[in-house]
């Protein structure tokens, strides 16, 4: 099994064309339409790693607010119920993480794209 270069997905070794995308996998040079292709992957890549990285501002505000109000409550500074704020400032924290974890996948697409970008144009 390799990974598409283009997608990401895993397809079949002896394949010629990603089951997925369509990409073509032989070793040629890239047409000025790949290359356009290449560089809108690439765009969308940089722009949904700057959405999880927006969205994972919130999610952490909300974990430590969430997190200190079930501090309070347990010291009996306020009146709430401790475990219910610990359970969801978790909750909150588990989401940002996954935000987290899903902007360096997007990082690391951009990253490999840029390579295969530079590496397929400079060999030509």
């Amino acid at each position: 099994m390799q990974k598409c270069p283009l997608c990401d997905k895993k397809i079949r070794a002896d394949a010629k064309f990603c089951s997925e995308c369509g990409w073509d996998l032989t070793d040629h040079e890239l047409t000025p339409l790949q290359i356009a292709r290449i560089q809108e992957e690439i765009q969308d890549a940089r722009f949904r790693a700057m959405q999880m990285h927006v969205a994972m501002m919130p999610f952490l505000t909300l974990a430590l607010v969430c997190l200190l109000v079930a501090g309070f409550a347990l010291f009996e500074v306020i009146p709430a119920t401790w475990d219910f704020m610990l359970y969801i400032g978790f909750a909150f924290l588990f989401i940002e993480i996954a935000c987290g974890f899903c902007r360096e996948r997007y990082k690391k697409k951009q990253d490999r794209l840029k390579m295969m970008l530079r590496d397929r144009q400079s060999s030509q």
